[in-house]
């Protein structure tokens, strides 16, 4: 990797009210949930690291039991649950576009990386007053020619074969995920309606979407990041899923689970990511060096 550039720190400039919005925005409640999640990261977060593009986005949400999945939520967060029903998503997205928002940065990094694909396993909490998704498991595409160990930074993640295929023309996307053989794949398609809009007020859609803060638990202690862009532009879409052996076999628990509902977004071309930190101790201005990688790896 290139020696990053030695500039004096100094923040790019960050607007807190510029707004994203693409068409109307009908739901007060998810405008309400944006414009806090906005003010989080100014006052508590020291503003934004790292923008991104994050470009179709699919959610596939499942319900489990209460009981089920609580063992697997570690203090101090709190299962959030839906209509009585605890909730897991799997999140498949891809990132580009990196762009680090101070001049000096371990953010630099991710200038070295065109493109990186997730699929994310998480669930929702909330910690004190402030709500959020909890990353239980991610498989991401490895970022370089040069293959990564899946244990680095200690984290619950690890590198696979990801490979997604958004057919405009054709109104189609698909995914292929799959690590070493013999341990599973998860293997989906999904046509997509044209019609985009917002979350609907106290849907399942909204309750799993419209999350501003990442939780993720690292060295027996709770961290959060904290993520800022418009609502999100969405429509339900009719999953058809092939093979869901790559969770059901890492996670025994997830044989009790039923599909619920998913949604495809086409994504943002702007995504702030601030810096990670723990539960109740803000971070150094310059950010906290290698955990910004680390939470990089927990999105989206």
């Amino acid at each position: 990797m290139a020696a990053l550039p030695l500039f004096i720190f100094a923040p790019l400039s960050f607007d807190p009210e510029r707004q994203y919005f693409m068409g109307a925005i009908t739901n007060n409640e998810s405008v309400a949930a944006c414009q806090d999640a906005k003010r989080r990261p100014i006052s508590e977060d020291g503003g934004p690291i790292l923008v991104a593009a994050w470009e179709s986005a699919m959610f596939l949400h499942f319900c489990v039991p209460p009981e089920t999945l609580r063992p697997e939520v570690p203090r101090p967060f709190e299962l959030e649950l839906h209509d009585g029903a605890a909730c897991v998503s799997l999140v498949a997205v891809t990132m580009s576009r990196f762009r680090p928002c101070r001049r000096i940065s371990p953010a630099w990094f991710f200038r070295h990386i065109s493109q990186q694909r997730f699929l994310n396993l998480r669930t929702y909490v909330r910690y004190s007053d402030e709500p959020g998704a909890f990353f239980l498991w991610g498989w991401l595409s490895q970022p370089f020619r040069i293959g990564l160990p899946s244990s680095l930074f200690g984290l619950p993640y690890s590198f696979a074969s990801v490979e997604y295929q958004h057919q405009v023309r054709n109104n189609v996307f698909s995914g292929n995920v799959s690590e070493a053989a013999g341990s599973g794949r998860f293997l989906f398609r999904a046509d997509i309606p044209s019609a985009f809009h917002p979350c609907s007020s106290g849907s399942l859609d909204e309750f799993a979407l419209e999350r501003y803060t990442g939780y993720y638990y690292h060295r027996a202690k709770g961290r959060l990041f904290r993520t800022w862009h418009p609502p999100w532009r969405q429509v339900p879409v009719q999953p058809q899923i092939q093979d869901m052996s790559l969770i059901s076999e890492r996670f025994r628990w997830f044989t009790k689970a039923q599909l619920a509902g998913a949604n495809f977004s086409p994504g943002f071309s702007e995504v702030s990511l601030g810096s990670p930190h723990g539960l109740a101790k803000r971070p150094s201005p310059t950010g906290p060096g290698r955990r910004i990688l680390s939470a990089f790896y927990e999105l989206p």
